[in-house]
């Protein structure tokens, strides 16, 4: 290994060792007020080293948001996608979005209610998450209607519709819903289906 890669681990471990110990204190008392001298305290760094890693606290969010909504596995995603047939698919990515989203349940209430008041903070999220999201869908799901593998439809439309049943449940779920956090799994199986009867999609396909 070059002097240059374990260098680059090095940081690596040190930030993730950051949102790790952001994740610990914004749990606990919010992010508002989660101050950055806690996280670094939490972290076992100085206060000073944190801004080597990260601009300000919004950053941090920011890369909380991104490890939990696994930006960067979007892409890699759909480009499995097309190995596999659609119903397999939608059953893979239902379960684990919604495994990911019952194991971080109290620090996506944060970061769910900072978004929501913070309007620079929610478009850094949304551009930068959720927009390649669904470009990337997109293309996906125009290949399966192009290839009649998928119901003919608006790809931009079906790409988001395709993630509204995953985000309408976690929001009932961190507004406290009891039927819906005791029956995580259930509805997961029920979002499959859903998911499958709404795009014109059977078992085979």
């Amino acid at each position: 290994m070059s002097e240059s890669s374990f260098q680059d681990q090095l940081i690596e471990a040190r930030r993730q060792q950051i949102i790790d110990a952001a994740i610990a204190v914004i749990a606990e008392q919010g992010f508002q007020r989660t101050t950055i001298k806690q996280i670094a305290g939490r972290a076992g760094v100085a206060d000073g080293t944190i801004y080597n890693y990260f601009k300000n606290k919004d950053a941090i969010l920011f890369a909380i948001v991104n490890r939990l909504s696994e930006a960067e596995m979007r892409e890699l995603d759909f480009a499995e996608a097309a190995k596999m047939n659609f119903a397999n698919f939608v059953t893979g990515y239902v379960e684990h979005r919604m495994a990911e989203v019952g194991a971080a349940h109290d620090i996506l209430k944060v970061v769910m209610s900072e978004t929501i008041v913070n309007a620079e903070l929610s478009k850094t999220i949304y551009d930068q998450t959720y927009a390649p999201g669904f470009a990337v869908a997109e293309t996906y799901l125009q290949q399966l209607m192009t290839e009649g593998n998928l119901t003919e439809g608006d790809p931009v439309i079906m790409a988001r519709l395709f993630a509204s049943p995953v985000l309408g449940l976690l929001l009932l779920r961190l507004l406290g819903d009891q039927h819906v956090i005791d029956n995580w799994d259930k509805y997961a199986q029920a979002t499959v289906q859903f998911l499958l009867n709404a795009y014109g999609a059977d078992h085979e396909s």
